[in-house]
């Protein structure tokens, strides 16, 4: 499974024709990643793929050198639990 990244979103693509993903925007002057999407399809669910999908956000976040703002509960729940130290206020 190949975690891909482009601009405003973390994608995989699942063998069933569907993609998985996270949308974003980024604040480059507050170095910033606004996190509003985390999508799996239904029956892709309970397979880790969000957390793999975050986990390569966290990755990209790291790289840059921002924070995440996670509007969306997944990735907060997730930073909550392993990175809070990324949480953007």
């Amino acid at each position: 499974m190949e975690v891909r990244v482009e601009p405003g979103r973390i994608y995989v693509e699942l063998g069933s024709g569907e993609e998985a993903f996270i949308t974003f925007g980024v604040d480059d002057e507050k170095k910033v990643i606004v996190v509003s999407t985390t999508f799996v399809p239904e029956s892709q669910r309970g397979k880790g793929i969000a957390g793999k999908l975050t986990a390569r956000l966290v990755e990209y976040a790291q790289e840059k050198g921002y924070r995440i703002y996670p509007l969306c509960s997944y990735t907060r729940k997730y930073l909550e639990r392993k990175r809070p130290d990324l949480i953007a206020e």
